[in-house]
């Protein structure tokens, strides 16, 4: 007969999974680059739109801040990938740049032309 475990062992079990820092490398090389090129296709096709649409020369200081945002964001990556933190906070951290990327990208596409 199995034994029951009691609420305060699933408890220090479920805090063990959460901090838990040991990664297998393919699950770090894939979020990696999932998350990175996320990020730079988001940030280009911004830029794309920005090139090839006339009328959003008002609208460059928003694309020159895609440029720092857009490095920001690899370099929480990159840390992510070369140092061990805890798991929830890796999960909230791709989440967390996932959001920003749907936010950017939204925003970036409801710009108004310029005297439009």
């Amino acid at each position: 007969m199995p034994t029951r475990q009691t609420f305060s062992q699933k408890l220090s079990q479920l805090k063990q999974q959460a901090f838990a820092t040991d990664y297998p490398m393919w699950r770090k090389m894939t979020s990696t680059v999932f998350l990175s090129l996320a990020c730079i296709v988001v940030v280009g096709t911004a830029w794309y739109l920005y090139l090839a649409t006339d009328g959003l020369e008002c609208q460059k200081g928003f694309f020159l801040l895609s440029l720092p945002w857009l490095i920001a964001e690899l370099m929480v990556i990159a840390y992510m990938f070369y140092y061990s933190i805890p798991r929830v906070i890796r999960a909230s951290l791709e989440v967390i740049i996932g959001c920003s990327n749907i936010w950017f990208g939204l925003f970036i596409f409801s710009l108004k032309a310029c005297g439009a």
